[in-house]
C-alpha cells in the first residue's frame, strides 16, 4: 500500500488507521489511477476477509477457554483477560514442568542480564528478552491493564515508575504477573 502511495505521490494518511472508515474515505479522496484503486480495492477485501476470520477464531478461543479451568484461574489475576490467559497457558503448555517461578520468568525473557566475571561485583541490566515474546508482550500488556487497576499491583506500578520510568514499572509489573501465574 505505502508503495503505491509514494507511486503516486501521495502524502502519508492523518488518520491512525489506513483501513478504518475515516482512513478508506480519506484513501477514497486521493486521485489514483483506475487500476491502482482496483490494486486498493483488492486488498481491502483481502483484509477485510482476514478480518471476519479473525472473528471466528476469537469466538473459538472463547468456547475453549470458557471450558478451561487454568484459564479461570488465570483469569482471578489482576490485568489477565481471557485471551491473555489462553496465550499463556497455549506457551507455558504444562506449569509443573517449571520446578520455581524464577524459571518461568526466565522462559518469557523477563530476567534481569547479569554480567559478572569471578568473584566481582555482579552488573544487573536490562531483561534479558530470551525465551517466548510473544507470551512476553501479553504480560507487558496484561501490566499496564493491572497497573490502571486499583490494588497492590497498581502502588508496585507507581513506586517503581517514581523511581525508574513507566516502561521499566510495567516490565516489572509483568514480571510479577509471571510468578503470580506459577503460584495459581
Amino acid at each position: 500500500m505505502c508503495s503505491l502511495q509514494q507511486a503516486h505521490l501521495v502524502p502519508k494518511c492523518p488518520h491512525a488507521d489506513l483501513f478504518n472508515n475515516r482512513g478508506r474515505a480519506w484513501l477514497e479522496r486521493r486521485g489514483l489511477p483506475d487500476d491502482e484503486r482496483a490494486a486498493i480495492a483488492r486488498r481491502i477485501r483481502e483484509i477485510d476477509r482476514l478480518a471476519e476470520d479473525l472473528v471466528d477464531l476469537d469466538g473459538d478461543i472463547a468456547r475453549d477457554a470458557i471450558d478451561d479451568p487454568r484459564v479461570g484461574r488465570l483469569q482471578t489475576i489482576t490485568g489477565v483477560n481471557a485471551v491473555v490467559a489462553t496465550g499463556i497457558i497455549a506457551a507455558i503448555g504444562d506449569i509443573h514442568r517449571f520446578r520455581e517461578p524464577q524459571k518461568l520468568v526466565s522462559y518469557f525473557g523477563l530476567n534481569p542480564r547479569v554480567r559478572q566475571s569471578g568473584l566481582g561485583i555482579a552488573q544487573y541490566g536490562r531483561i534479558s528478552k530470551h525465551g517466548r515474546s510473544h507470551a512476553r508482550a501479553m504480560l507487558v500488556e496484561a501490566a499496564w491493564a493491572a497497573a490502571k487497576a486499583p490494588g497492590p499491583l497498581r502502588a508496585f506500578f507507581l513506586r517503581i515508575r517514581n523511581k525508574r520510568g513507566h516502561q521499566v514499572a510495567a516490565v516489572a509489573v509483568a514480571r510479577k504477573l509471571a510468578v503470580l501465574i506459577w503460584h495459581s
